[in-house]
């Protein structure tokens, strides 16, 4: 029985797609919901107006994206949300391991040809390295 789902967030349509489905598929499941932020994105997205933080600005930008997430859900409050800085698949990874995740559900890109071997997946190796079963929504 799936009990413990994780949910990454990233503000795209995909993730906004995984996280519709979650809602409606597993009421009442535990929840978590991920947004993971990849410094070198962080830093490449730093429009310089928070202190001189893009790690703060990052952040914050990151908790609103995850509040918006939240109030899909019909019981908002029992949705835990979680911020990590890192690497997206080895966060990903990790917090299906130190969380016992029963299932993650997140959105795919879908991006093929050139693209996808430049660029890769964190939809697919999350699925290839996971202990746990991934649901890819599109």
């Amino acid at each position: 029985m799936i009990e413990t789902i994780l949910v990454p967030v990233d503000g795209s349509a995909p993730a906004q797609e995984a996280v519709k489905y979650t809602q409606t598929v597993f009421p009442d499941a535990n929840i978590t919901l991920l947004t993971v932020i990849d410094p070198a994105d962080g830093f490449a997205g730093y429009s310089g107006d928070d202190d001189g933080s893009w790690e703060k600005q990052a952040k914050a930008e990151a908790e609103s994206l995850l509040k918006d997430a939240q109030a899909e859900f019909m019981s908002p409050e029992k949705i835990r949300t979680s911020v990590v800085v890192g690497d997206p698949v080895e966060t990903i990874i990790a917090t299906v391991k130190n969380e016992d995740i029963d299932q993650v559900i997140m959105g795919s890109h879908g991006r093929d040809g050139i693209q996808r071997l430049l660029v890769g997946s964190v939809a697919e190796q999350v699925m290839r390295k996971a202990p746990a079963p991934v649901t890819i929504t599109r």
